[in-house]
């Protein structure tokens, strides 16, 4: 085994982490690189919480629809 590879002499945690720093920075330099193909081969960029916001107004969408939107202005 090689001694030297500090990857070897650290907690598997910390391995990770930085791997996934790694995936996290090629993303986005990608993303700076060529938008257009970085959205085919990645998936549109979602903010952090429109996915949320937009569950919430489904569901508030689907509650007036289900109670009548009228009721709520009595």
């Amino acid at each position: 085994m090689n001694d030297n590879n500090p990857y070897l002499r650290m907690p598997i945690d910390r391995v990770r982490a930085d791997a996934l720093a790694g995936v996290r920075l090629a993303r986005e330099a990608y993303r700076e690189r060529d938008p257009v193909h970085a959205d085919i081969d990645l998936g549109a960029v979602a903010l952090p919480g429109e996915e949320a916001r937009q569950r919430v107004l489904a569901a508030v969408g689907d509650y007036q629809r289900s109670h009548g939107s009228a009721r709520g202005r009595q």
